[in-house]
């Protein structure tokens, strides 16, 4: 999304120049690619990091975006992601699904009937930490 670009070096530059990384050397950077999901514009373990905001849920394939996000992840690399995930919970799960066709249609192709927390742990990370 062109419009988060602004926010994302703008929270990089504030890390950089918080007074804890003050005390350590940094030599981070930061690289925003302009692509889709299911076909990264990165070569293979090129990535030490990949964040993912409310992206899976309008994705045309979560698994192939998924796949695409190992790829690109070096050895150790962090996938961050935040997410939003069919409910468990009965009421709030009928109320997704019977609502997910108008809110695809208002919301960019978002979709609230995806188990997006269980593709993500089908998808072969080698650690997955929910908070």
């Amino acid at each position: 999304n062109d419009s988060m670009e602004k926010y994302a070096a703008a929270s990089f530059a504030d890390a950089r120049n918080s007074s804890t990384n003050k005390k350590k050397s940094i030599a981070a950077s930061l690289r925003i690619a302009h692509g889709v999901a299911e076909a990264l514009p990165l070569a293979s373990n090129s990535a030490d990091a990949v964040v993912c905001t409310l992206t899976l849920c309008s994705v045309l394939d979560p698994a192939k975006a998924l796949a695409e996000i190992r790829r690109v992840l070096k050895p150790g690399g962090s996938f961050l992601f935040i997410e939003h995930v069919l409910s468990d919970e009965r009421s709030l799960r009928a109320q997704q699904i019977a609502l997910d066709g108008l809110q695809a249609k208002l919301a960019d192709g978002c979709h609230l009937n995806r188990q997006t927390l269980a593709s993500i742990e089908n998808a072969g990370f080698a650690r997955i930490e929910t908070v």
